[in-house]
């Protein structure tokens, strides 16, 4: 089965990913954007939903 493709992706959402798949935490990825926690989390459920992940490790392997 193919992949989504990662175009489907905000700018924002590919930082998200892409921290996440440097193994940072919600917190570590916030200040490092300098956003809140909660938006950390509302990046990342709009990432499971776009590349089809049911959870973090799952997104972080596809980073």
């Amino acid at each position: 089965m193919a992949e989504p493709p990662a175009d489907q992706l905000t700018d924002r959402e590919l930082e998200v990913l892409l921290l996440l798949g440097r193994g940072l935490s919600n917190r570590l990825i916030a200040r490092k954007l300098d956003i809140s926690e909660k938006t950390v989390k509302n990046h990342l459920s709009n990432i499971y939903f776009k590349i089809g992940a049911t959870h973090r490790t799952q997104a972080a392997l596809y980073a």
